[in-house]
């Protein structure tokens, strides 16, 4: 998992706070919001397309099955919808 690249301090309160439900939830939120923030890039005023609200359902989904095949297929679903809403923005 990620908290193999933690400096040891981070690797330490991670694995401390992962028992509780609520702490791994806000993890796993603040990773997938990350993602979906380099990926989706959008301005202060621009709306959030429904291709990332559906993107961050899957990708939380995924991450909080636990299952690196459930995982997988989330992350695969959530890519084609960012390429698909990405080929609709591009100028031509």
């Amino acid at each position: 998992m990620t908290a193999k690249i933690f400096p040891p301090r981070i690797a330490e309160f991670v694995a401390e706070h992962w028992p509780s439900d609520s702490h791994r939830r806000m993890f796993i939120l603040g990773q997938v919001l990350t993602k979906l923030s380099a990926m989706f890039q959008l301005a202060h005023n621009e709306p959030v397309p429904d291709e990332a609200t559906a993107a961050f359902i899957l990708l939380l989904e995924g991450m909080e099955s636990g299952n690196e095949a459930e995982y997988r297929s989330c992350d695969e679903l959530a890519m084609k919808l960012y390429e698909q809403w990405l080929a609709r923005r591009e100028v031509h």
